[in-house]
Order: structure tokens, then C-alpha cells, then sequence
């Protein structure tokens, strides 16, 4: 129950992230986002895990150094997705990295029971429903301000990322579900959970570091009220991470991963009441099957 409880919690704060993500990279560069918050992370997660937890054996950070670097990547995709498409279709998607750690524990014996498998089947088709749009019908593309160049992690100063959306969003699912394996492994290495909480932290932010050396250094500029949203958003990632990592040290990696995922709810929900943003019917039964059938799974 406190696994559970802790997964979800996770969700919450990586869902409210999420969003605030979304807001502030339509200003600003995703890979000033991703780099300054995981910066803010690094600081307060190390400096807790430091005062909380004592100093840990370097070698058992390497699983949570190296979801880190993984996540990273799946980051910087992600939020070009969100910089792109309404945040309704792109954080579905990118829930379906559940999917990986399911499969995981399902050939360790955590295997879901009959209903699980019939919400796995209806998430699979609510992704699929969502990541082909309708033909004839554009893409929903968000107006941002003249100053905002969202892209890929190459970022060489196009206007628009190189890679659909809903491409960008799948491919930054498989990073995530890869990263919750390496997540478990680290504390099944009897790791306290902060310390892998700050190895994701470390390792996102090494992730992050050729792009950042790539790039011209104008791609880190924030400015103005740009500067609050990416710090929220990167200290709720942070804490989603401190929760994530608690939970699997306790409970089953399937169970915590898919209500984990659960965090595209959140970001939907506030985007509905804070963004006023209107899904198409087809969207709307795609995010409901996607929804309902991670509810089913974590039932199961």
C-alpha cells in the first residue's frame, strides 16, 4: 500500500512538471528547461541524500547515474514533443513507458492476472489511436512566442523539431521505461532511495552536458517569469524521483511503474483547467483508453 501510495505520488509531482515544462518551453529552448532544472535538482536531492543518508559507495551509483542518462535523453524529446503538440496527446504517450518495466517483472514472475493484460491491451490501442492522427487532419501545434525554437536534442535552430510529436513522445517512452528498470535494479543493489534519486539527478545532468557543450550558450538563456516555471518544474521532478525510488525499493517494479505512469492524468487534467486546451473525439477516446487501461493494469 505505501509502494502504491508513493507511485502515485510520484505521478502527481512528475505530471505537475510536466506541464510547467510545457508552458515555459514554448519561450524558452527545451534544453534550457531540462538543463536548469535538473541543475536545481542535482543541488537539493544531493545535499538531502547527503544529510539523510550518509555517503554512499560510488560504484552503487552507477544504475541510477545511468537511468539518468537515459532519462535525459528521453527529456529533451519529450519536451520537444510538449513544445510542438497539446500536452492531451503528447503525456499519453509517453505514459506508454510502463509498458517496458511491466514486460520486465511479468518474466520475473510479477506477471499481471487477466485483467491486467486486458488494460495493457487497451492502453496499446489508446497509444496507437493517439499517435496517427486522422488523415487530412493537421497535427495541433501550439502558437508560441516569436523568441521560442523548440527542438531536438541537436537543436541546429530550426523552428520545429525534426521528429513528429507523437515519434518524439514513443521514443521518449522507451527512455523512461528502460530508466525505471535500471531505477529498480539500483535498489534491489540496496542503494538508500535518495542516492538514487541523485544519481538520476547526476545523470540526467551528464546527459545533458555534449548538448549543452555543442550548442551556443544563448540556448540556456531564461529570463523573466520563464525563470520560477523552470525551477518548479525541475524540483517536482526531482521530488517525483525521491517518491519513484522509494516505492520500487518496496513493492513490485510492474505495480509502482504503471502508477508512476499515471502522471499523464495529472498533466491532462491541469491542462484542461489552466490551458483551456480542447482534444479532438478522437483524441478524447484515445486518452481515455490509454487512461482507463493503465487503471485496469494497476488493478490487475
Amino acid at each position: 500500500m505505501i509502494a502504491a501510495l508513493l507511485a502515485l505520488a510520484a505521478s502527481a509531482a512528475y505530471g505537475t512538471s510536466d506541464l510547467a515544462a510545457g508552458v515555459v518551453a514554448r519561450w524558452v529552448r527545451p534544453i534550457a528547461v531540462a538543463w536548469w532544472g535538473h541543475i536545481a535538482g542535482v543541488i537539493v536531492v544531493t545535499v538531502l541524500a547527503a544529510a539523510l543518508a550518509g555517503g554512499p559507495p560510488m560504484r552503487l551509483l552507477v544504475p541510477g547515474i545511468v537511468a539518468g542518462i537515459v532519462v535525459a535523453i528521453g527529456l529533451v524529446l519529450f519536451y520537444g514533443a510538449l513544445a510542438q503538440g497539446p500536452v492531451a496527446v503528447v503525456t499519453p504517450l509517453a505514459a506508454s513507458a510502463a509498458a517496458i518495466p511491466v514486460a520486465v517483472g511479468a518474466a520475473r514472475g510479477e506477471a499481471p492476472d487477466t485483467l491486467g493484460w486486458v488494460g495493457l491491451a487497451i492502453t496499446a490501442t489508446g497509444i496507437l489511436v493517439l499517435a496517427f492522427p486522422q488523415r487530412g487532419t493537421a497535427e495541433p501545434n501550439p502558437s508560441p512566442s516569436p523568441s521560442a525554437r523548440p527542438s531536438c536534442p541537436d537543436e541546429q535552430g530550426a523552428h520545429r523539431p525534426r521528429l513528429p510529436a507523437a515519434l518524439s513522445a514513443l521514443l521518449a517512452a522507451v527512455a523512461f521505461g528502460s530508466a525505471f528498470v535500471l531505477v529498480d535494479y539500483g535498489g534491489l543493489s540496496g542503494v538508500p532511495p535518495l542516492w538514487v534519486a541523485a544519481g538520476l539527478q547526476i545523470g540526467g545532468t551528464l546527459g545533458l552536458v555534449p548538448i549543452v557543450v555543442m550548442g551556443r550558450r544563448a540556448r540556456l538563456a531564461v529570463e523573466g517569469k520563464s525563470v520560477g516555471l523552470v525551477l518548479i518544474a525541475g524540483l517536482l521532478a526531482a521530488g517525483g524521483d525521491v517518491a519513484l525510488a522509494t516505492a520500487v525499493s518496496i513493492g513490485p517494479l510492474a505495480l509502482v511503474a504503471v502508477l508512476a505512469s499515471l502522471d499523464s492524468a495529472v498533466s491532462v487534467l491541469l491542462a484542461q483547467l489552466l490551458l483551456h486546451e480542447r482534444m479532438t473525439l478522437r483524441q478524447a477516446a484515445g486518452v481515455t483508453a490509454a487512461l482507463g487501461g493503465a487503471i485496469l493494469l494497476a488493478a490487475g
